[in-house]
């Protein structure tokens, strides 16, 4: 299909000098706009000649459908989007230097504006793991092949899901955030110097202007579940929401500390220690409570012995008073943050060759972790409500690694580097925003979006990260060749020198340990319902 994407950039500052004060203001207006359209769209049904139902019937979003396969990749199709981004900032820093003292302090503040019109599963998604090969062609509900690709041939998905609508309204997202700060850089010797600083920031959660947002409001022990959209009142709970779905955190309190010591004539120590927090959580959690009825079409339907699903008719029409929304956030949700924590020892061994020794902490707290409470190994907990996404920000971290460091700089056209680490991580969320940043509001199951296994029982998910890697090895080299301007051959100005000068040979090797692997069931009969495949684990 096509692409076409527009930016624009538009800063203006200010600086101005009172002695040894000095005032930087900044105003900054970015503007972009982003138009995807497939190859299809306006041009051929696919998904109606396939005569697949229960999908969106705008010409806009004629397609291809979205094909997962447990052994193979995935087949997906452009969706149309039309997204108008805007931000506007004001900044003001001010730096005050005085004897041994450099201060920094200052502020800022954004309006963010998201306006998106997209649909992003107007034409469906059909995962398929081979459960039911041997279902349908023995005609008895026994275990299936384990082909996902003999399911595909025979139109046979064990899950479907879908969202459209959204394309027809347009959704226009807002939202601010500020942040104070400062910092003193302080030289206590001359051979040390204290960097300490402190940093609030606020992020608001998002609101459309419209209020065509969606939460769900969940009864004590998953006995009910009612959506609730922004302002009101949950009708199970009796807990107010704001217009934004999600009460805001003010609790963002953000330390820096860092040290920079020569110990000895050729030994530098530095250490640090500093908190970050995940401040763009918030605009994917909007997008995902938008897409969602009565403001656009969502559902999500798992092969059971009751229901059966195949390309054709992946989407029946669900009961009335039956809610197919799909996804919902703790009201109470804070943003997860990571504290990181370092100690590098520097050594100059010769003027070229350096050598460094260096130890980094790292703890994630409030970190994103999805589930489905409403799924069981028998079925749903609420037969009505289909096994829907919780995203909460309760997950935890903890990663050490040791570096060593040695690196010949450039001398006589050759420089060479090599890195050792030896690391370690766990945590039962391998990402600070995984959640909202992986979950579809279309509730498309694939690889990347994991859900806790008993959501009663999060402890059990804590285990080594999805990207730890124990052993890891970086070599480098750099050789200049005797070609050239100064070098030994061809120095002399003409066509050689112009053609054969000045070239580099360079090249790198990495050899490192594997990342874990998970072995994760298929499904069966008993768990279907949980709507989320491929999430169990082994006993």
């Amino acid at each position: 299909g096509t692409t076409s994407t527009h930016g624009y950039d538009v800063p203006v500052g200010y600086v101005r000098s009172f002695g040894r004060l000095i005032n930087n203001f900044r105003v900054d207006y970015n503007r972009s706009t982003i138009k995807s359209n497939n190859l299809y769209a306006f041009n051929t049904d696919i998904t109606g000649l396939l005569g697949i139902t229960g999908v969106s019937q705008n010409p806009l979003d004629w397609g291809l459908p979205n094909l997962s396969f447990s052994h193979f990749g995935s087949i997906q199709d452009t969706n149309p989007v039309s997204d108008r981004n805007q931000t506007v900032s004001f900044t003001d820093q001010m730096i005050y230097t005085h004897k041994k003292h450099t201060l920094r302090w200052g502020g800022d503040f954004r309006r963010l504006e998201i306006n998106t019109e997209t649909s992003s599963n107007p034409r469906g998604s059909f995962v398929f793991t081979g459960l039911n090969t041997s279902e349908f062609i023995g005609g008895t509900p026994v275990a299936g092949t384990g082909f996902d690709f003999a399911d595909y041939l025979l139109g046979l998905p064990q899950q479907t899901s879908v969202q459209y609508g959204g394309s027809a309204y347009g959704y226009h997202f807002r939202g601010n955030s500020w942040d104070l700060y400062a910092q003193d850089e302080w030289r206590f010797r001359s051979n040390l110097t204290f960097n300490i600083g402190v940093r609030f920031e606020y992020v608001s959660p998002f609101s459309e202007i419209n209020n065509r947002m969606v939460n769900l409001n969940i009864a004590p022990g998953l006995s009910a579940v009612a959506p609730v959209l922004p302002g009101q009142v949950g009708p199970l709970t009796g807990t107010p929401y704001p217009i934004t779905l999600v009460n805001s955190d003010h609790n963002n309190f953000a330390p820096r500390l860092g040290i920079a010591w020569k110990a000895f004539k050729e030994t530098v120590v530095r250490a640090g220690y500093g908190i970050n927090y995940n401040t763009t959580a918030y605009s994917n959690i909007a997008q995902d409570l938008a897409f969602q009825p009565p403001f656009s079409i969502t559902q999500t339907n798992v092969e059971s012995q009751t229901t059966h699903l195949t390309l054709q008719n992946g989407f029946p029409v669900p009961p009335l008073n039956t809610v197919t929304n799909n996804y919902a956030i703790n009201v109470n949700y804070p943003l997860g943050y990571v504290q990181i924590w370092n100690v590098d020892i520097q050594q100059t061994i010769t003027p070229t060759l350096v050598l460094n020794l260096d130890y980094t902490g790292t703890k994630g707290t409030h970190l994103d972790l999805l589930d489905a409470p409403n799924r069981t190994p028998l079925g749903l907990l609420v037969p009505t409500v289909p096994a829907f996404y919780y995203e909460d920000s309760v997950a935890d971290s903890n990663a050490n690694a040791g570096t060593v460091r040695l690196r010949k700089r450039l001398a006589h056209g050759i420089s060479l580097g090599g890195t050792y680490t030896w690391s370690k991580s766990l945590d039962n969320a391998s990402t600070i925003g995984a959640g909202s940043a992986l979950v579809s509001p279309t509730g498309t199951i694939t690889g990347q979006t994991l859900v806790a296994q008993n959501p009663f029982n999060l402890k059990a998910e804590y285990g080594l990260s999805s990207f730890d890697q124990r052993n890891k090895f970086v070599a480098d080299y750099l050789w200049e060749l005797p070609f050239g301007h100064e070098k030994r051959w061809l120095n002399q100005p003409g066509i050689g020198r112009d053609v054969l000068g000045n070239w580099q040979w360079s090249g790198d090797w990495t050899i490192a340990s594997g990342f874990p692997f998970t072995p994760r069931i298929l499904g069966s009969f008993g768990d279907v319902n949980s709507g989320v495949n491929g999430t169990l684990r082994p006993n």
